[in-house]
């Protein structure tokens, strides 16, 4: 295989994707990669391996490439070149592309009518001066106008199975890489994020090309917006939504040149991320108080969530809110208990110290010395009446101030006495309880509590009776 284009190169004839003819020999071409899979081992007559690779020389033409050569020269290329390389391909063979073949099913999606093959007689060599090529790696490979908001995979995802899905989203999440034994007993590493949009808090993606995970590095929450062509969805069991997996199609573009990418960017500079601030947002497209009035007692809430939880069909839109008569049986405002939440101005990410410690902060970026923060509710409440107990509700943020009647700031000065007071105004009292039961795309909703008065005892007998 050849090793540069110096002399090599003399004789070829360069040439661009639009260009290519069915047969052509002796050319070079010139583009950036745009997407890479790892490299694949045959055994027929002797062992062979392929490396599939995207090239693009311009914003309308890019083509896969095939290397197919011993295994030791095939990998040696795929760990010199990565996404983002900019190279010159020598000698490679043009060939039509077939397309009822069952192999471009596993191939991206390019323009070009041909494909690429290469040999022991070409060669892939860095090209010097990168700047026209690199700007090439922000226009996307497929129409951003046709994704799929996040929301309507979270509502249709039964009906998506067996489609390809395109998604635009912004990282809300990285999560830790892992590594995992297959049904082959191959070793590999997966990586999940998390992406978010104007529709939807989250969807989880399943990362598993090294060459993504690899790049997933620099992805930033809420700064990195990210265009994925040829997702497949499944429903998770366990996390009991629907999630996404990148598959041998995916192309992925960060920060594509886009009306839609832009209209996100303008989102996502101040949409919530952390789940605190992601209940406050929901809260506000409940309905009003007036307009919900639906009783139920504990047995019946939880009924209705568990039904929720199991049905696959309507996993978006099922957030609701309904009022209980409980007790207050768990209310620690002046124990050990955690009630209130340090979060950065800039960015909404709790903060442990002086400093915010999100990577993607502007507090991070600018390198400040300490971070302006702010401090809100975030108190556990259990409720509990003649059918059940409620374990895991959360009394927050603005709600939290009306029912307590102070703020957050007020009510970090207190004295322990005060807290005590403030605590015995509910605990071990019948109460009437507005409560959110809010779904954000996991396992179990999120249980906010939304209003707090002691009740009437007239309407207790009224409400309690038909229960």
């Amino acid at each position: 295989m050849m090793n540069s284009s110096n002399g090599n190169s003399i004789g070829l004839h360069r040439l661009e994707i639009k260009n290519l003819e069915p047969d052509a020999v002796n050319i070079l071409l010139v583009g950036v990669i745009i997407g890479k899979k790892k490299p694949k081992i045959f055994q027929r007559e002797s062992t062979r391996a392929v490396w599939n690779f995207t090239l693009r020389d311009s914003p309308q033409h890019y083509i896969n490439v095939a290397m197919w050569a011993p295994p030791e020269q095939v990998f040696q290329a795929n760990d010199r070149f990565k996404t983002g390389d900019v190279v010159e391909l020598l000698n490679p063979q043009v060939q039509l592309r077939q397309m009822g073949d069952r192999s471009e099913l596993f191939h991206p999606m390019v323009t070009s009518p041909f494909k690429l093959s290469m040999s022991e007689k070409s060669a892939i060599v860095n090209h010097p001066g990168n700047s026209f090529y690199l700007k090439l790696l922000r226009y996307p490979t497929k129409p951003t106008a046709a994704f799929f908001p996040l929301q309507d995979i979270q509502n249709s995802g039964r009906a998506l199975s067996g489609f390809f899905v395109d998604v635009l989203g912004a990282v809300r999440g990285l999560g830790p890489i892992r590594t995992v034994t297959t049904k082959n007993d191959e070793t590999i590493q997966v990586r999940e994020i998390e992406v978010f949009d104007h529709t939807c808090p989250s969807l989880r993606i399943t990362l598993w090309e090294p060459d993504l995970i690899h790049r997933s590095d620099a992805w930033k929450p809420r700064y990195t917006i990210l265009f994925l062509t040829d997702l497949t969805v499944d429903w998770s069991s366990f996390g009991r939504a629907y999630v996404a997996k990148a598959t041998g199609r995916t192309i992925v573009t960060e920060n594509p040149i886009s009306k839609e990418a832009e209209s996100l960017i303008d989102y996502v500079k101040n949409a919530p991320i952390e789940t605190f601030d992601i209940v406050e947002r929901l809260l506000t497209s409940l309905p009003s108080n007036t307009a919900t009035q639906e009783v139920v007692n504990v047995k019946q809430l939880q009924e209705r969530i568990n039904a929720c939880v199991d049905n696959e069909e309507h996993q978006g839109n099922r957030s609701f809110s309904v009022f209980l008569f409980a007790f207050v049986s768990h209310l620690d405002l002046d124990g050990l208990s955690q009630t209130l939440i340090v979060k950065c101005v800039r960015c909404k990410t709790a903060m442990k110290g002086a400093k915010c410690e999100n990577t993607g902060c502007p507090s991070v970026f600018e390198n400040e010395d300490t971070t302006e923060s702010e401090v809100t509710f975030d108190v556990k409440v259990m409720l509990s009446d003649h059918t059940g107990t409620l374990t895991n509700c959360r009394l927050s943020g603005q709600a939290a101030e009306t029912v307590l009647g102070c703020s957050a700031a007020a009510f970090h000065l207190m004295s322990d006495d005060q807290k005590c007071d403030l605590k015995w105004r509910y605990l071990m009292e019948r109460c009437k309880i507005r409560i959110a039961v809010l779904f954000m795309t996991s396992q179990y909703p999120t249980l906010s509590i939304l209003n707090v008065s002691l009740a009437d005892g007239l309407e207790v007998a009224k409400k309690l009776a038909v229960l």
